[in-house]
């Protein structure tokens, strides 16, 4: 009871920890969503780096558009099409489709659902897409509970009915839901709280000059009077880090010592560490990524971050974001045989690919032309 009420204090009454969300069932052909009780903000430390490393690498995807053959396999690549209209210009907003897509991946971790809303032109064809925060965004059902009949966007004031049709979503499969996703915050236990309680104790610690307390003490039983004029003129003149240093002085026989030594028996360092690396395994971002050196050097450097781009990066676009946008192309653009394919190289090490190149052209390895067309040169 008494971690609850803590809890309530710190987040606000009725409102739950990090990856406590629950799903809302309403009568027949009731609603469906997440009870968003946090925000974007509230998530910081390593749970927002490894967000915002995802949603980075997520937006640097190259978005290409091909024609399929009865076969199923590619045929040219499409380069003029009313979608990559739409990719070189989402909306009015001025946004960049790279920033859709960061919001895409960050909404997905954050909330396990995104959403775009469809702008159609007069002919009912979309024109762009505009990035619907999550936590806004409920699901009505059709009376059966079988199908997502519409979406209802609330933007602040009031709420706004879209079509099935006219929403792009997006969403992180969950067993146990056909309607909506598992962010992968909701993972977590309770790694998230104890983040946030390490933080808030350690800004605590230094903001009473890095000591646990002071213990007062008289030989006299001190009035009411008293006791409220010397609380109050200490925590003025001796309490916090601009106070540091300052000489106590007391009246009246009060003498002042430490009740507790400085908090050995609270290991923040190692428990840092710990849930640093808690953290990264879920998100799956390696160390290096966040700058974090321990025990890397240049060649594993180099393999952690080809391991994050083609087993995190590669597969989570591909299942979560590229497969809606195949639907999207499937269900507006029908006949057409349309598949996009969100591409991700990894930056090649310059130097060891040309001596490569040195390699195979010294002992007769590769032709000329095998070497341009590896260089991407016409071998015309």
């Amino acid at each position: 009871m008494k971690m609850k009420n803590f809890i309530n204090r710190i987040f606000g009454r009725g409102a739950k920890p990090p990856g406590t969300e629950s799903k809302n069932f309403s009568g027949t052909g009731g609603y469906l969503g997440l009870n968003y009780n946090r925000s974007y903000e509230n998530y910081k430390s390593y749970a927002y780096a490894c967000i915002n490393t995802r949603a980075e690498n997520v937006s640097k995807a190259k978005i290409m558009l091909y024609r399929l053959t009865r076969g199923g396999k590619f045929n040219k690549e499409v380069i003029q099409h009313p979608f990559l209209e739409i990719i070189r210009n989402p909306n009015r907003r001025g946004h960049a489709f790279k920033e859709l897509l960061h919001k895409i991946s960050s909404s997905l971790d954050l909330y396990g659902n995104a959403y775009l809303y469809i702008h159609r032109n007069n002919s009912s064809r979309p024109a762009g897409f505009y990035h619907l925060p999550s936590k806004s965004v409920r699901i009505k059902l059709n009376p059966e509970m079988s199908q997502i009949d519409r979406y209802i966007y609330f933007n602040g004031k009031s709420n706004t009915e879209y079509e099935k049709k006219d929403i792009l979503h997006f969403l992180i499969p969950d067993p146990d839901n056909s309607f909506l996703g598992k962010s992968i915050i909701s993972g977590f236990n309770f790694t998230q709280e104890i983040d946030f309680l390490q933080n808030l104790y350690q800004k605590n610690f230094y903001r009473n000059d890095a000591a646990v307390g002071m213990l007062l003490e008289s030989e006299k039983t001190l009035t009411d009077n008293v006791f409220e004029r010397l609380r109050n003129e200490f925590r003025d003149q001796y309490e916090g880090a601009e106070n540091a240093g300052k000489t106590i002085i007391l009246e009246g026989g009060i003498k002042a010592k430490p009740y507790q030594a400085f908090p050995k028996d609270v290991e923040i360092l190692p428990s840092r560490k710990m849930i640093r690396d808690e953290i990264l395994a879920m998100f799956r971002v390696p160390k290096i990524i966040l700058g974090v050196a321990e025990e890397v050097n240049r060649a594993t450097a180099r393999e952690s971050m080809k391991i994050f781009n083609d087993y995190v990066i590669k597969p989570f676009a591909k299942i979560c974001i590229e497969s809606k946008f195949n639907i999207f192309l499937k269900e507006n653009f029908p006949g057409e045989e349309l598949q996009i394919v969100m591409e991700y190289e990894f930056e090649i090490d310059r130097e060891l690919q040309l001596k490569a190149l040195d390699i195979y052209s010294r002992y007769g390895i590769a032709t000329r032309d095998e070497m341009r067309e590896l260089e991407g040169f016409s071998t015309e």
